[in-house]
């Protein structure tokens, strides 16, 4: 049978306590009227009319007025027609007094309960652990703990009155100091610690208080657990992504596998706190290769072990497939408890795995993590690979170019040598031909020596130096004994290197290759401003149309219809100009008239700026 409420139990006790006081006051009241005491017995009716009004507010008012009525009504049964100026005057101002002070106490009363109320409601819905205590012996005796209390230490709340705060804020150092500042400024601000449960676990708390009367003191203790659990992976998080942050750093920059493994293996290891990080990379046609960073002696058990995670390990290692294990006490003695296996997957193509080995069983892989890495250096070996192959694929074809260009130039050599003999030899039509064969090979001779320029240019660094700068055009002149060639300058050094030669050597030849035998070239040097010197190369040829003056110095552009070369000849002479840190410009050599001759100008940078 279910009990009744406590209020409904406290309720019937309150009304049979005034029941009883209210007949024992009226009892006495007769009693007084009889024996001639009917001055002093009314003052028995203050105590159920003050009972009342405290525990029933709203009915206590009316309680007064019901119980005064019934005091006149005695008095006029037991005094009437005998009833005395006096005894009139005592009834009738215990009449009022009696209604006056149950309206009071009612009043009073009720102000109370609505302040307990409201304190009640935020007393046992606060979501902080709220706790009266007794500062005896500063030993914080429990008075009273609310819900959020009673949840926080695990016990009933009127299990927790009476017993010691300080069995559960087993801080001794923490507790004196939050208790000095709640003794010296009357409150102390949230400080937080820990507190043990009845369970024994720990969990950490915000702790503040205030000063209350009578050496009493109210605490409030908000469980922080949650906040902490949510720092913690925020932490995580933050660690994750500086590890990620860190190995693609590493990765982008890697040129080598070996050093961009210890790196990241080193880095992973820290972060997971497993006992050994390691890798394996496939070569295609050689056994992979091994690194590792931790305990080594852990791979050797799973290497050397028969046991089915170790069959399962080889198969994961070598095929590049994932595998994950925990021991529980499954795997066999002797083996690391845990481990796992990561694809190094870049696109469909595994280029090894990374995997991890711990001596104990751990509570959470980090699976995400580590695939994120396995991921960054799949990528990077990938890139690495590429580079390796293309730098041997160059190193290849310049063999391969080398040995062409030389062999070629050696035989255009051998042939311009029979080719000269021939023309001794012959004279008419058949000379006319042998000419002909003999300017092809030279255009051969050209072309090898551009492209051996080309490749000079993209396969070294720009490393300048002072060169003699008419001791170069005074060299490529002597190269053409047959040409009407002027020269007009002064020495001087600018910044160039040892290619500066080809830029006069393809303008000289380009000249006679369109202008013919007869063609004049000039070559003159000038100073224009400081720390610069101004070239300027012209000729007596056919010139170039305007037109064309615009793309005269694009690859494989050609200014003459029919012509047969790949016009690397200018190309080159533009990007040597602007390797030097130069410019160069094409006019003609009579303003106006593209027909009489064509003007290159370049500048060049004076060596000291003199």
């Amino acid at each position: 049978m279910q009990e009744p409420p406590v209020l409904f139990q406290r309720t019937n006790a309150r009304l049979f306590i005034l029941g009883a006081i209210t007949l024992v006051a009226f009892v006495s009241y007769a009693w007084g009227l009889s024996s001639g005491l009917s001055v002093f017995t009314p003052l028995l009716f203050y105590f159920p009319i003050i009972l009342a009004a405290y525990w029933f507010p709203r009915q206590g008012v009316i309680f007064a007025v019901i119980t005064g009525i019934l005091e006149v009504f005695l008095v006029y049964l037991f005094s009437y027609p005998d009833l005395t100026e006096i005894t009139f005057a005592v009834t009738t101002a215990s009449f009022y007094v009696l209604v006056a002070v149950a309206v009071v106490i009612s009043s009073l009363s009720g102000e109370m309960r609505d302040r307990e109320a409201r304190y009640r409601g935020i007393f046992n819905s606060s979501e902080a652990g709220i706790f009266v205590v007794r500062n005896g012996s500063s030993e914080l005796i429990i008075e009273e703990a609310n819900p959020r209390g009673s949840v926080l230490l695990m016990e009933h709340p009127r299990d927790l009155q009476g017993k010691k705060f300080t069995e559960f804020w087993r801080d001794e150092t923490a507790r004196k100091f939050f208790l000095g500042v709640l003794e010296n400024d009357g409150t102390a601000p949230q400080f937080e610690t820990s507190i043990a449960r009845t369970d024994g676990t720990t969990i950490p708390v915000l702790i503040s208080g205030a000063r209350l009367p009578g050496h009493m003191m109210v605490l409030m203790v908000i469980d922080i657990s949650a906040r902490i659990a949510q720092e913690e992976e925020i932490r995580k998080k933050n660690d994750h992504l500086e590890l990620i942050n860190r190995v693609t750093a590493d990765a982008s920059s890697a040129s080598d596998i070996g050093w961009l493994m210890h790196s990241v293996l080193a880095h992973t290891r820290d972060f997971t706190g497993w006992d050994l990080c390691g890798a394996y990379v496939f070569h295609e046609g050689q056994p992979p290769s091994l690194f590792t960073d931790g305990d080594s002696e852990l791979l050797e058990l799973v290497e050397s072990s028969d046991s089915e995670i170790s069959l399962a390990w080889r198969d994961a290692t070598t095929a590049g497939m994932p595998l994950r294990w925990n021991g529980d006490g499954k795997i066999p003695e002797g083996l690391p408890p845990a481990g796992m296996v990561v694809p190094l997957a870049s696109g469909e193509e595994n280029v090894g795995v990374l995997f991890l080995l711990s001596k104990e069983n751990v509570g959470a892989f980090p699976d995400q993590l580590v695939k994120s890495v396995a991921g960054e250096v799949a990528t990077a070996v990938t890139r690495i690979n590429l580079m390796e192959r293309l730098a041997e694929a160059n190193r290849q074809a310049n063999l391969y170019l080398d040995i062409l260009m030389h062999d070629i130039n050696n035989a255009n050599l051998a042939s311009l040598w029979y080719g000269d003999l021939l023309l001794e030899m012959l004279s008419g039509e058949p000379r006319v031909v042998a000419t002909k064969l003999i300017d092809g090979i030279r255009k051969s001779r050209e072309i090898i020596r551009n492209v051996e320029t080309i490749r000079k240019l993209h396969g070294k660094r720009t490393e300048l130096k002072p060169v003699d700068l008419e001791a170069v055009i005074r060299k490529e002149m002597h190269l053409y004994p047959d040409t009407h060639l002027e020269y007009a300058g002064f020495p001087v050094q600018v910044w160039a290197d040892e290619l500066l030669g080809e830029v006069f050597s393809n303008l000289i030849g380009n000249s006679i290759k369109f202008g013919g035998p007869k063609v004049k070239v000039t070559i003159a040097v000038e100073r224009t401003e400081p720390g610069k010197v101004r070239v300027i190369v012209s000729d007596t040829g056919p010139g170039i149309p305007d037109d064309l003056k615009r793309v005269v110095f694009g690859r494989f552009a050609r200014f003459e219809p029919g012509e047969h070369s790949k016009g690397l000849g200018l190309y080159i002479v533009k990007v040597l100009i602007s390797r030097y840190g130069g410019d160069i410009e094409v006019s003609d050599r009579v303003a106006g008239d593209h027909t009489k001759g064509v003007s290159f100008r370049m500048t060049l940078r004076e060596v000291s700026g003199r």
